[in-house]
């Protein structure tokens, strides 16, 4: 869990003096790489409304407990940021 308070605290620090434009394109790109690890193609596509549905509800199952939210405000807290 400290591994991922660091690198938010380093993509913060990053993207602190960009522009608006250069955090949606550096989110786009994140977002990219997301689907590209999970096997993304368009050749795979075959209706587009169940592949979003898909997505819709997987996001939904990874959703984190406010339990596990508080306790990383905490920690991120504590790691003095």
């Amino acid at each position: 869990m400290t591994t991922a308070i660091k690198y938010k605290k380093q993509i913060n620090d990053l993207t602190r003096n960009l522009s608006e434009d250069k955090v949606k394109e550096l989110i786009n790109f994140a977002q990219f790489l997301k689907a590209k690890q999970e096997g993304f193609s368009y050749e795979q596509i075959e209706d587009s409304a169940e592949y979003v549905r898909k997505l819709r509800l997987k996001e939904n199952h990874q959703k984190t407990s406010r339990q596990n939210y508080i306790e990383e405000i905490i920690e991120w807290q504590k790691s003095g940021c």
